[in-house]
Order: structure tokens, then C-alpha cells, then sequence
């Protein structure tokens, strides 16, 4: 401002000397201007360390779980408040300078630091951090500053405040200057505030009421004096507490929960109950839940019904599919039970690798037509001949909707390779499988009856064998029984009985018999599943 008054001294001792009848306009035109100037760059490094030091503090939210409590969209900009009481201010930007792209990002160890046009900015080699370390902000958490120079007219930075700086080679001129976020968003996404940074980069903070805890299961069953642990994910949550049932320990570090179960002497304990975790952020709350239960062994049947399940089911993973050949063996198709850790394996050594997983399915029929439902573009259907014809409910053992079907077998007498369907336990530790239920996919059923082009109908039992095998995938055991008949072909579900296998890591079905069509195995090597029953 003082080189403004001595250019405006300077100017006017040159009108007064020169002539008094001097129009002056075009130089008062010319000090406004660039008095205004003057004003757009002040107000443009005032505007960039504001949405820097907004850009630090929503990084600071996201490390703390802080939550945004309010977004105020004045005539500047935007004000920001965290239910931890702090502020943050974002400006509009449009100060008709342009503005050095200054942002953050979040590298591969988890931490955000700062970019400068999409880059990670260097110092002495090294990024410079935007927050601090393990949830601690630190001395190492630094803000850069802004500058425009005076004399170059070049945008200039500091990272070690406002010691020294470097110019960013940025010229400090332009007619659309804009903030460093692109845009600021709390109705899109119901519960958070969305900030989008320019670039694309968005930072989302949930809304204090909007919080959310949940646990990576529902179910824990243990044995006594057993202790395991379990994943939290929560979002918003600045504070935690729990409760649990009487004589059961819980202790909480960072994302997991470990819950110990009694011993068994303790007969004033609870042999179960409820574990419940309750999340808080100002006023507000959330809970999530773990039913607990203890015993000297114990059992849980999967009965793949439920919302965990809903997402496998065949009809919904690729909706219109009726049949393996359609829905495929997709990669991303491996689910697991979150109380057993059982999960769907694929055999790879079956006619070049082709082989499928067990898919959650709910289609059933009463229809044997192989022109429809008992032929192999409907392989999937379930027969159910106190169903209808065509249904998605009812299918499963005692009425329920879910079950398991898949296809491959393992041909004693021909080299097409071990197409067995797996089951297997995801964490690698063994368990007794202690029964399973079968029962007849209507192609299977209507060809074992009728035959077709492949297969004559059944002259000889169709045995089911169920092998057990060890963590290093060697086999335990084989137990069998007789799945159908030429006098009869299981039309309902049955309860095969597999504890006689011991304690498993996987479990392989197989198929043999039936007729010979020359060919080995010639009959539709599917298999229903439901109501599994696992003992540890």
C-alpha cells in the first residue's frame, strides 16, 4: 500500500506541474486498477491459506472421527463445523486470480500428504504430511503457506512456516480463480459431507447423526475359556463403550473386539447372551451387536438364509440365470459363513479347470419336462413336487427358500479329472462336519427316471461319497450312502449323517453308478445341499 500512495504522490505532482487543464481519467483509471489488483491478490493468498488450513483440519476429522456437525454456504464460501468444536472455513475462490493447485492425497501406507497439481510435494526428498502419525497429530503434520511475491508477481510457498520460501513458478494473474474444492456436497450421499477437491479427489465426513458401528459378526460361539476376536467397522464415531453378559470378558483395540468366554467352573456366569457396542459422537449414538453363546463343544447349522446370504443368491448375483452354464463360475463368486468360516472352494483339475462353486440358489420346480425344468438349461432347480412349476420360495429343507447346488464329479474309470464340488473351511482349521441334507436337482431326477440322449434311465444305485481331507489336502476318510435307485430316486431332502468323517478342513461330494452309457459316468452329476451342520 505505501508503494500505492507514492505512485499516486508521484502522479499527481506530474499533472499539477504539467497542466491544469490535464484530463486525468485514464490515470485515476489506472491507480483503481491496480489498487484493485492489489486487493484480488491479498484477497487470493488470504483465500488459498484458508482452504489449505480447511483441507488440514477435514484431514484432522477423518483421522480423529471427528464428525461435521454443520455446513453454512454464506456469500464467501462455506463454514464447517466438527462436533469436536472447531471450524473450518472454505472461500468461494472467483477472486480473478489463479490459484496454485494445492491438495492432498492418501498414500499406500494409509496417510494423507500433500500434492501440489496432482503430485506428492517434496522436501529434501521426503512428502510432506498432512496429518499426523497413528492417530496422533505431530509436529511432522505441517501446512504449507502462500505467498505472492511483490516483485515477480509469483505465487511462492513455505513448509517450514514462513521461514523461507519458493516460488512455485506460478504467475499470479488470471480471470476465473477458483478454491481448491471443487464443489461441497452434504445431499447426494445421505449422512455425510462430501468435499470434492479440485482434481476429483473427495474427502467424505459423516454427519453427526448420520454415525454408523458395526461388528464382522453376529455370532460368536465358543468353547469354554475360548477367546476370539472380531473386526469393527464404524464411521463418525469419536467414543466407544460396551456391555456383555456376566462373567464374559471384552476389551476393545482400535478396530478389534476380543471377547473371552468363562470358564466352565464359573457358575455364576452367563452361557449367553449379547455383546453390544455402543458408538457416540456428540449427542448422538449408535449400537451394533454379537450373540454370544459358550459350551464344551459346539454346533451351528448354516442354513444360507438371511440378508447376509441374499447377495449369493443365484437369481439375484445374475439375475434371469436359471442354469451353471449360464451364471458361469464367476471369481468374485466365494462366499463364507462369518460363524463357521465355511466356504464354497472350485475344483481346478477337471477338464482343463473347468469347475464351479456352490451356488446359493432358491429355484425349485415340481415339472420333470426335459424340454423345461428337468432339462440341463434349468440344471439349477431343486424338485420339489409339492411346489409349482416355476418358484423361487419354498425349495429349501423344511420349507425354507435357500440351499446349495452345484455340479462335478470324479470318474472312477475315466481320467476327466477331479471335478468334485468343495466345501472347505476358510481359516484352515478343521471342524466336524456333522451332517448335511441332499436331495434331487430336476434334471438329475428326470433323466435318473427317464433317461435322454446321454444317459439310459437307471439300472444300478447311484451311491453318494462324501472324503474328508486335512489341511495339506490329505484325504481322512470316505463314507457313502445310496442316493437313488432304479426303483426310487430321492425326491426329498435327506439327512445324510457325515460325522463318521471326524474333524475336516474341506469336504468333497462325488457321484457314482447309475447306468453305463460307455462313457463312465453318464448321468447329471448335480447336487442339492442345504442345512449344514457344523461341530467344533
Amino acid at each position: 500500500m505505501k508503494k500505492l500512495c507514492t505512485l499516486l504522490t508521484i502522479a499527481l505532482l506530474g499533472v499539477s506541474m504539467w497542466s491544469c487543464s490535464y484530463d486525468d481519467d485514464d490515470l485515476w483509471k489506472a491507480v483503481d486498477n491496480l489498487d484493485a489488483r492489489v486487493k484480488a491478490m491479498e484477497q487470493a493468498v488470504k483465500d488459498a491459506n484458508t482452504d489449505i488450513d480447511a483441507l488440514q483440519k477435514l484431514v484432522k476429522a477423518l483421522q480423529e472421527n471427528v464428525t461435521v456437525t454443520s455446513v453454512v454456504k454464506d456469500t464467501d464460501g462455506y463454514t464447517i463445523q466438527f462436533s469436536d468444536g472447531t471450524t473450518a472455513t472454505i472461500a468461494n475462490g472467483k477472486n480473478g486470480i489463479d490459484a496454485p493447485a494445492i491438495s492432498v492425497k492418501k498414500d499406500d501406507d494409509g496417510l494423507y500428504y500433500w500434492t501440489l497439481d496432482g503430485e506428492f510435494m517434496l522436501v529434501d526428498g521426503k512428502k510432506i504430511k498432512a496429518q499426523g502419525v497413528d492417530g496422533t497429530p505431530g509436529e511432522s503434520a505441517i501446512a504449507p503457506q502462500l505467498r505472492i511475491n511483490a516483485d515477480t508477481k509469483e505465487w511462492e510457498m513455505s513448509t517450514d512456516n514462513g521461514t523461507t520460501w519458493t516460488s512455485l513458478g506460478i504467475k499470479a494473474e488470471g480471470t476465473d480463480g477458483d478454491s481448491m474444492f471443487e464443489s461441497v456436497d452434504t445431499m447426494t450421499t445421505p449422512g455425510f459431507a462430501v468435499f470434492t477437491l479440485i482434481g476429483g479427489a473427495k474427502i467424505e465426513i459423516p454427519m453427526q447423526g448420520a454415525l454408523s458401528i458395526a461388528i464382522s459378526q453376529t455370532n460368536g460361539i465358543f468353547v469354554y475359556a475360548e477367546k476370539l476376536t472380531f473386526t469393527i467397522e464404524s464411521r463418525g464415531v469419536e467414543r466407544m463403550t460396551c456391555t456383555k453378559p456376566d462373567g464374559w470378558k471384552v476389551s476393545i483395540e482400535g478396530n478389534t473386539l476380543a471377547v473371552t468366554a468363562p470358564v466352565k467352573a464359573n457358575g455364576y456366569a452367563e452361557r449367553e447372551g449379547v455383546v453390544a457396542l455402543i458408538g457416540m459422537a456428540g449427542n448422538s449414538s449408535c449400537m451394533a451387536e454379537l450373540k454370544v453363546s459358550v459350551a464344551d463343544t459346539h454346533s451351528y447349522t448354516i442354513t444360507f438364509e438371511g440378508g447376509d446370504w441374499a447377495k449369493w443368491v443365484a437369481c439375484n448375483y445374475n439375475p434371469g440365470k436359471y442354469s451353471t452354464t449360464q451364471l458361469g463360475s464367476p471369481d468374485d463368486y466365494a462366499w463364507v459363513d462369518a460363524t463357521t468360516q465355511l466356504a464354497t472352494g472350485r475344483p481346478t483339475g477337471f477338464m482343463n479347470g473347468w469347475g464351479y462353486p456352490w451356488f446359493v440358489c432358491s429355484y425349485n420346480s415340481n415339472s420333470l419336462d426335459q424340454g423345461k425344468y428337468g432339462g440341463y438349461m434349468y440344471d439349477l432347480y431343486v424338485y420339489n413336487p409339492n411346489g409349482t412349476e416355476d418358484s423361487t420360495t419354498g425349495g429349501g429343507n423344511n420349507g425354507s427358500d435357500n440351499f446349495l447346488t452345484t455340479f462335478g464329479y470324479l470318474d472312477f474309470d475315466y481320467p476327466y479329472g477331479d471335478g468334485r464340488p468343495i466345501l472347505k473351511f476358510a481359516d484352515g482349521k478343521a471342524r466336524t462336519i456333522k451332517s448335511i441334507y441332499v436331495n434331487s436337482t430336476c434334471y438329475f431326477y428326470s433323466v435318473a427316471m427317464d433317461g435322454n440322449g446321454l444317459s439310459p434311465a437307471l439300472t444300478k444305485d447311484v451311491t453318494y461319497y462324501a472324503t474328508g481331507f486335512d489341511a495339506e489336502d490329505n484325504e481322512i476318510k470316505t463314507i457313502t450312502t445310496t442316493f437313488a435307485t432304479p426303483e426310487h430316486v430321492t425326491d426329498s431332502w435327506m439327512k445324510w449323517d457325515l460325522s463318521e468323517l471326524g474333524a475336516v478342513v474341506s469336504l468333497r461330494l462325488n457321484q457314482a453308478g447309475g447306468a453305463d452309457n460307455g462313457y463312465g459316468y453318464s448321468l447329471p452329476a448335480y447336487y442339492a445341499v442345504d442345512d449344514v451342520t457344523v461341530e467344533w
